[in-house]
């Protein structure tokens, strides 16, 4: 099956393909097969400007195994993140 070219706009929650989907370069891959694509793989197209990503297989109606169902989201705001300063050594 020849490369089929996906609009990242067509990249949204939850939606996955039969093969692995790469970048437009063929050779790095976004996404394994079989596999969900998550929020934060939505936002790192739309960082990064990618037009399109490149994929062998089809879209999948996907499901989310109950293991990925009970993940909750984790807001870092409620991290202290002020580490100080560090010492010199």
């Amino acid at each position: 099956m020849a490369p089929t070219k996906i609009k990242c706009d067509q990249i949204t929650e939850g939606v996955c393909y039969s093969a692995p989907v790469f970048f437009d370069d063929g050779v790095n891959m976004f996404l394994a097969a079989n596999h969900p694509a998550k929020k934060y793989h939505v936002i790192a197209l739309t960082r990064w400007n990618v037009p399109f990503l490149v994929t062998a297989g089809k879209k999948l109606d996907c499901v989310p195994s109950a293991a990925q169902d009970s993940v909750q989201e984790i807001d870092a705001s409620e991290f202290d993140t002020d580490i100080g300063e560090l010492e010199a050594l």
